[in-house]
């Protein structure tokens, strides 16, 4: 029988308990449950409601519950697939001790106008180490989490994948093939390590995990002799690592084609994308829960928040749902990305540091990483950015490859001659370091495009815009030859770039046009010139097999409200003859040509955007409002298309086509869409 509870009743089986049937109460397993096929979930638990249970005890009569620290079965987190339903069971808050505070754990990069600065020089913190206490108390409920995460580490292989098919496409800049190939595979080397030749593998798990909590709060200490196989040796065992794989892997599935990754998985029986990225998200917030509540800072972590930012706004979006519910999570990771880098000095860098050279030249990618996130998410949402250049001293990354950043001094050296006197490469080569200067050149043009969109200030408005363009041409103009696009060429990466200064003339002359009436012509013109551009991007991918993810994001981010212009403009020159008579006095509108580009642009948008992925709803709705567009000025007459489906809510529809096209010129493509980092 079992034991009673305190009110003097039998303990109920957890199953049958929380199916709220009649249990009879044997032990150690329950009649009802072995007929219903669940001996195995079949415990007692001393006290359900209040605390952690514990399934590997059996308790008896005779037996009083013990304060042993709680576990949980071995077969609750095993993992075979990762299928459409896959979940990791973390468990809720865990209980800490108290709230004390943390040993150095605070503020890590100190600037002149800070507390410090007014006593001691030797007060500095020396930000970029891991700070932290190693007597930090471990949550034994924190353990048994980082245990089921752990569990996980059974499908490196899958992750391992990933990443070699990602690199064959577009290799990262920020963490490379050779830093992840290396870290794959020690990763490997410790698992099988922990689980060869047990019975029960989830206690080995369990004392990994100990080990991963004991090293992750002791701070990286560096030096400039270092390799990255030194690195790598030295901290692979920690949870910001262990959070990095997870993070890259879930942002992999986004970054290369779908084809390609639905091969991947075929590889991996029962496991699909679906399940891949739940199970990416949990494991990567729980490394990032475990590192907050050790209180670290750490390099590490910085690329891990990266990542995970960068797979959270591909995975929900920064808009939020057709409804209008703001889905926040990328905003708010975005602010975590930004308190760290400024907490690890990244705006600020040293030149006087104990550092090996490949992570100096990671740590300045890293921050053009978090300050491109911070622009593109900045923009899609209206909002001021948090990442100011004018408080920063952002450097350029060295036009170097992946490979020759990590390699030997004479590989590294040889590389380095390679490079003109701005630090690109004289080889013409764009696979090297140039996408990564590439984005840092865009983000500085976003934000003073930021800087005149969203101040309030019209005195002058024309002459900032005028301004802006003029610096991003020259700044265009005077990049090497290799960097200059022009239309016989067939690289989408350098398309890309030409695509950015372009887009920012557009916003610029977009909000010209809103406040003050003036650049209509130019900004028709820059739109024309865009979705020209990507047109030829989708064709010449589409020769060569395939559209990569990167032309996508372009397609939808930049093309779907530039589109959107195109169509108000199309639908006002069908109103009235006044404006086509006005129209032949000035260069005539291309409506011919419009009307093509945009029925191609639909088509093409159609055929290669993802559904049910970020912000698909919210682009998927623009797409409406053009094609209904479209119909209008075909077809002379109102849309076929329910407009009340498509675009608005409360089921409102629309009557003639002044009021359709009033609507559409308050359409905030800029709201309704996002920019994505890649």
């Amino acid at each position: 029988m079992s034991a009673p509870r305190r009110n003097g009743q039998l303990s109920s089986c957890e199953p049958c308990r929380k199916s709220k049937l009649r249990c009879d109460h044997s032990t150690p397993i329950c009649k009802r449950c072995e007929r219903r096929g669940k001996s195995d979930l079949c415990i007692y638990h001393p006290a359900p409601l209040t605390k952690p249970r514990e399934p590997g005890q059996i308790l008896k009569a005779s037996k009083k519950p013990t304060n042993s620290q709680p576990l949980l079965c071995a077969k609750t987190i095993s993992v075979t697939h990762l299928g459409s339903s896959a979940s990791v069971s973390l468990l809720g808050a865990a209980q800490f001790p108290g709230f004390s505070k943390r040993h150095l754990s605070g503020s890590g990069f100190l600037g002149p106008t800070s507390y410090s600065s007014f006593f001691s020089n030797e007060l500095e913190l020396g930000g970029r180490s891991s700070l932290s206490h190693p007597d930090t108390p471990i949550d034994p409920q924190r353990v048994t989490q980082g245990a089921q995460v752990l569990a996980l580490l059974e499908h490196l292989e899958l992750y391992e994948q990933l990443h070699e098919t990602r690199s064959k496409f577009v290799p990262g800049w920020l963490l490379g093939p050779p830093m992840l190939r290396e870290l794959i595979a020690r990763l490997k080397a410790s698992y099988q390590n922990a689980v060869a030749g047990s019975e029960n593998k989830y206690i080995r798990l369990l004392d990994l995990s100990r080990v991963l909590f004991k090293n992750t709060v002791i701070p990286i200490q560096t030096k400039s002799s270092m390799n990255l196989s030194d690195y790598l040796a030295q901290f692979t065992l920690r949870w910001d690592m262990i959070g990095l794989v997870f993070a890259m892997a879930g942002a992999v599935s986004f970054q290369v084609p779908h084809q390609d990754l639905d091969k991947t998985l075929k590889d991996f029986p029962g496991t699909t994308k679906e399940g891949l990225r739940q199970i990416a998200v949990h494991a990567t917030e729980a490394c990032l829960q475990f590192c907050n509540d050790l209180g670290i800072i750490s390099d590490p972590l910085g690329w891990m928040m990266v990542q995970h930012t960068i797979f959270l706004s591909a995975l929900h979006g920064s808009c939020g749902d057709p409804n209008g519910t703001s889905d926040h999570r990328t905003w708010q990771m975005l602010g975590e990305v930004t308190t760290l880098v400024f907490a690890l000095g990244l705006h600020q860098p040293s030149a006087d540091g104990d550092i090996p050279f490949f992570l100096g030249e990671i740590r300045k990618r890293c921050m053009v990483a978090a300050y491109a996130l911070d622009k593109d998410i900045a923009t899609c949402l209206g909002r001021p950015p948090r990442i100011c250049w004018r408080y920063c001293n952002i450097q350029f990354p060295l036009d170097i490859s992946y490979d020759e950043l990590v390699a030997e001094p004479e590989v590294r050296e040889a590389a380095l001659q390679r490079l003109d006197a701005t630090g690109w490469n004289i080889d013409g080569r764009l696979d090297k370091g140039s996408r990564v200067r590439g984005s840092l050149i865009a983000s500085l043009f976003r934000e003073s495009v930021l800087e005149v969109s969203l101040s309030h200030e019209l005195d002058g408005l024309e002459q900032r815009v005028l301004e802006v363009c003029r610096r991003s041409d020259d700044y265009r103009s005077g990049l090497p030859e290799f960097l200059q696009w022009t239309d016989d060429k067939e690289d989408s990466s350098l398309a890309s770039l030409h695509l950015e200064f372009s887009y920012h003339q557009f916003l610029l002359l977009q909000t010209l046009c809103k406040r003050t009436g003036k650049g209509l012509e130019l900004l028709m013109r820059t739109s024309t010139d865009i979705i020209t551009l990507l047109l030829k991007m989708v064709s010449m991918q589409s020769r060569l097999g395939l559209v990569p993810p990167h032309v996508i994001w372009d397609l939808c981010y930049i093309g779907l409200p530039v589109a959107g212009v195109l169509s108000i403009e199309l639908l006002r020159q069908s109103q009235t003859e006044s404006l086509t008579l006005l129209a032949t006095a000035s260069p005539p509108f291309p409506r011919s040509e419009i009307i093509q580009k945009l029925s191609v642009f639909l088509a093409q948008f159609d055929t290669f955007v993802p559904q049910n992925e970020g912000d698909y709803e919210f682009c998927n709705r623009g797409q409406k409002v053009i094609s209904q567009a479209l119909d209008r000025v075909l077809s002379g007459a109102s849309s076929t298309i329910d407009a009340s489906n498509a675009i608005l809510p409360n089921g409102t529809t629309l009557g003639d086509d002044m009021e359709f096209m009033a609507f559409l010129e308050n359409f905030d493509w800029e709201q309704e869409v996002r920019l994505t980092f890649g």
